[in-house]
């Protein structure tokens, strides 16, 4: 018999308590649907779906994008405060682990909080904005904060944006728009990685990219580190993209081009649902992976990143 999958869900979203219906900095629902926004807000939802699906471990993260918007100033304290509280998710939630949230883009302030939140409060890893006022994460101000995540060993998640004329995507097609240009940001953000020396210069540097920005590995691919006698090689960079589901096809994609140790199940929940174990499970197999490549998706590849600070702090004892 088969022994269960180990599935780890690197993309999971909850707002803090502050930004909650009657929080110091509410938050309205948007374009959140009601139940969305109800789950966006109410932990026990994803610990309950995360039982039910069989799924082991969620990352939470929350973004500067979702909690201080799109652009204007990002107040320390508040980030500090969400910080405190997903170290506090993640005591409480032995299913849950937290990302810190930082504004990579304000330079030696961000890596400051950056270094509070790995060392003083152990949350596992970094999630910053893949665009802001016009910058991409290879700018110089994102430089400290991504020093602080390679001295240390921990993942950055850089998640999607909204692109700039997402009203105009959304006229033209609607939800579906909108996440097309979040994907172009986030490509866009992957593309300025891999044409700058970050990756030869932080080699303990690791950065996940969510599938929305997968269509960035057509302009990869012309050469480089992702050309075709690279990849033939097996030459994998430290950069991994999660799945936002599990659908076969793109699954096969994915590791198709990055190599099945360079992908992560993931969902974007409440965006959509929690994963379930026996789905996963077929969809890998339909994705043609075997049993060692499936375990390593649905949860190796992720106890890999967020197990690489404690085997540098054993290494050093």
């Amino acid at each position: 018999m088969t022994a269960p999958l180990d599935i780890v869900d690197i993309h999971a979203h909850l707002w803090p308590p502050a930004w909650r219906p009657g929080g110091r900095y509410e938050k309205p629902s948007g374009a959140f649907a009601p139940e969305i926004h109800r789950k966006i807000t109410t932990p026990q939802a994803l610990v309950d779906e995360l039982k039910q699906g069989g799924v082991s471990l969620a990352v939470v993260t929350a973004t500067i994008e979702s909690l201080f918007g799109m652009e204007g100033s990002v107040p320390l304290a508040a980030v500090r405060e969400a910080n405190d509280w997903l170290a506090t998710l993640a005591h409480d939630h032995p299913t849950l682990t937290g990302f810190a949230v930082v504004n990579a883009f304000a330079g030696e302030e961000a890596a400051r909080e950056a270094e509070r939140a790995i060392v003083e409060l152990g949350l596992s890893g970094l999630v910053i904005d893949s665009s802001r006022d016009g910058t991409f994460i290879a700018d110089a101000s994102v430089r400290p904060t991504l020093e602080v995540a390679a001295r240390h060993k921990v993942p950055v998640f850089v998640h999607p944006v909204a692109h700039p004329n997402a009203d105009v995507l959304i006229k033209g097609a609607g939800t579906l728009g909108n996440s097309l240009g979040r994907g172009l940001m986030n490509g866009v953000a992957f593309l300025s990685v891999i044409q700058s020396s970050l990756l030869d210069e932080l080699p303990d540097l690791h950065l996940v990219f969510a599938t929305l920005g997968l269509g960035a590995i057509v302009q990869a691919a012309r050469g480089g580190i992702y050309g075709r006698a690279a990849r033939a090689a097996g030459l994998r960079p430290n950069i991994y993209f999660d799945t936002m589901g599990h659908d076969p096809d793109i699954i096969r994609t994915l590791a198709g081009f990055f190599g099945a140790e360079r992908v992560l199940a993931g969902t974007d929940w409440p965006i959509l649902a929690a994963l379930d174990a026996d789905a996963l499970r077929q969809s890998l197999a339909q994705a043609g992976l075997d049993e060692q490549q499936a375990r390593l998706v649905a949860g190796g590849n992720a106890r890999r990143l967020l197990g690489l600070r404690h085997d540098q702090a054993a290494a050093a004892e």
